[in-house]
């Protein structure tokens, strides 16, 4: 019985060790893709920003709290030239303060506003940048945060419709 016993020890432990192994290889992979969206547009920096921020104010409860032009804060700074890169800055105050009046919830602050980043690549492709907030629901599904998550990707997801964008987990 005991011959049998060791065999069986040590390919657990490999399955094991090769689990943790492949595991982090996965997430490694499909980290960025899952944390973070890129939508490449049609439309120049410029009409991209404008299309954002009127929509971003056009829904209600909604507002543009500033638009940073990062290029220029970067070379203000001393940093090299980066191109073009513009960040949004926005909020709603109802969800921000339904978050924020439990103590056990003011940590979400560290991810208010919330930001949409517009940016050129260097082959002149228009991007958007955002963070997953789908993701974000779904990590927090079990918790009060995940549900004023969700108000906060089905608003999102309203201002990027010009684009047909949809957050999904990948």
């Amino acid at each position: 019985m005991k011959k049998h016993i060791i065999p069986l020890f040590i390919g657990m432990s490999i399955g094991v060790v090769l689990s943790f192994f492949l595991v982090g290889l996965v997430l490694e992979v499909a980290a960025p893709s899952m944390l973070f969206k890129e939508i490449t547009v049609p439309y120049s920096l410029d009409k991209t920003v404008s299309l954002i921020t009127s929509r971003i104010n056009k829904q209600e409860g909604w507002h543009v709290i500033s638009v940073i032009n990062e290029q220029k804060e970067i070379i203000k700074n001393g940093g090299k030239d980066i191109g073009r890169v513009k960040i949004i800055k926005f909020s709603n105050a109802k969800l921000s303060a339904k978050m924020l009046d439990k103590d056990e919830s003011k940590f979400m602050a560290v991810e208010m506003p919330l930001s949409i980043a517009v940016y050129e690549k260097s082959d002149g492709r228009v991007t958007i940048g955002l963070m997953n907030s789908y993701m974000m629901a779904r990590l927090f599904s079990t918790r009060r945060e995940g549900a004023i998550m969700e108000q906060v990707v089905k608003g999102v997801e309203a201002v990027l419709g010009f684009v047909h964008f949809r957050f999904t987990i990948f």
